[in-house]
């Protein structure tokens, strides 16, 4: 009789072991590992209490569940053993009172008054009667019992975790898609707020995002505003520049010419104010089309023809089919002419400039080389700063080459400068398809 109980251990240490795991896994889920914020400094005490009442629901349920199963499988692996007992005793009884009709009476008590009798009181060990000889029924039917609820409570657990994991999957792709979505700089709307594990996440998220708009938009508006300051310096310095020159071209003298010049220069570095202050504000509304690298770099050498025919220098660029990016053709060129125009500038007179480009699945490269001196060592770590000129630049302002990787850089690409292998100056550049 007694030997019913052990079976249900099984099932109850089973189902233990699946409640720890889910535990672990749900406070992994949490954040409730090192290094991570305490729930208590989020949302307060009451929050915090009311966030672990919530919490506590679904362990609850399986610890409810478990309980009622192993309840139900005791119950019936009672009946069971009950029925066997039932019918063994009635079969002894049966024989026995055919074998001794006078003492049926005597037979059923003794049955009656000794069913709960303990094993010690029993005299068939003496004679060589063992436990096991009455198991094999028992044993059996225990066996297929349990494995048929245990089956069954395992599929039953499997199933309510499955169901758990599927809705916080559900839950946390929700909210990933929606960070996704705002960090692609989309408009969307607020996701509804949900009583769960999330809300406390989700109520972060939400305040984090309010104040990065607010940051950025205020951002945004102090660079429109230094631009259009700055756009209105520009256009203030142009004004009387161009006065002068007026004047400087009715005066013929050598002093005329040289004002001329500075004149000249001037309204360069006006211009280049005015590009920058517009490519700071991000109003600089860049085209995204098929941008051919071969009638890039033919346009932008064409700019340059004068001072590329004046030192005699060699231009090699070969003509490849099919090789392009996305990106805008004209602001491509403003920035190749840049980067072109400072190989120029340091190649000696009957010096060269050869172009290699080349495309693949992740990007387009173009490569760029001169044979000029090279770039000195604290050149390099500056070279794309504006306003900076090293030891050996020319008469220019130290803007083209950070204009140059602005354009680069807005059309999804990467520029580098280094010293040739070969001697020279050498600029790749990049644009990514994705």
């Amino acid at each position: 009789m007694n030997n019913h109980t052990n079976p249900i251990i099984m099932p109850s240490k089973f189902a233990y072991g699946i409640i720890l795991r889910w535990l672990n896994s749900h406070n992994a889920l949490s954040g409730h590992r090192k290094g991570y914020c305490d729930l208590n400094t989020i949302c307060g005490r009451k929050g915090y209490v009311n966030y672990m009442k919530k919490k506590m629901k679904t362990p609850l349920l399986i610890i409810a569940v478990t309980l009622c199963i192993s309840l139900i499988i005791s119950v019936i692996l009672s009946f069971v053993y009950a029925n066997k007992q039932y019918h063994l005793t009635a079969a002894l009884a049966e024989r026995l009172i055919a074998e001794y009709p006078n003492s049926e009476q005597k037979i059923v008590e003794i049955i009656k008054n000794n069913r709960f009798g303990n094993i010690e009181n029993y005299t068939l060990p003496s004679y060589g009667f063992d436990l096991s000889d009455f198991l094999y029924p028992y044993s059996v039917t225990s066996v297929i019992s349990v494995i048929t609820f245990t089956i069954i409570f395992v599929m039953l657990i499997a199933g309510i975790i499955c169901f758990i994991n599927k809705k916080y999957k559900n839950r946390i792709r929700e909210l990933t898609v929606y960070l996704e979505q705002i960090n692609a700089g989309k408009d969307v709307d607020i996701i509804s707020r949900k009583e769960d594990m999330f809300s406390i996440l989700q109520d972060e998220i939400l305040k984090t995002i309010t104040e990065m708009k607010i940051a950025k938009e205020k951002a945004v508006s102090e660079r429109i505003e230094f631009a259009d300051s700055l756009a209105n310096i520009a256009h203030q310095i142009k004004t009387p520049i161009t006065n002068i020159s007026l004047i400087t071209q009715i005066d013929n003298s050598k002093n005329g010419s040289a004002v001329n010049k500075h004149i000249k220069r001037m309204n360069r570095l006006v211009e280049s104010l005015l590009l920058v202050s517009k490519i700071d504000a991000g109003v600089l509304d860049l085209k995204k089309n098929y941008v051919d690298v071969y009638t890039l770099l033919e346009l932008s050498i064409e700019e340059l023809e004068q001072i590329i025919n004046e030192k005699n220098i060699v231009i090699n660029l070969p003509n490849h089919a099919d090789v392009s990016f996305i990106g805008d053709m004209e602001w491509s060129m403003e920035a190749f002419i840049n980067i072109i125009k400072n190989c120029v500038e340091h190649t000696p007179k009957n010096g060269k400039i050869s172009f290699a480009y080349s495309v693949n699945p992740l990007y387009t490269e173009i490569i760029i080389n001169d044979n000029g001196e090279g770039f000195d060592k604290e050149n390099l770590k500056n070279i794309f700063k504006r306003f900076y000129q090293g030891k050996n630049s020319s008469s220019g302002i130290g803007i083209g080459l950070s204009i140059a990787k602005s354009f680069i850089e807005m059309q999804n690409g990467f520029i580098t400068a280094e010293n040739s292998k070969n001697g020279g100056a050498q600029f790749n550049i990049r644009f990514y398809c994705h």
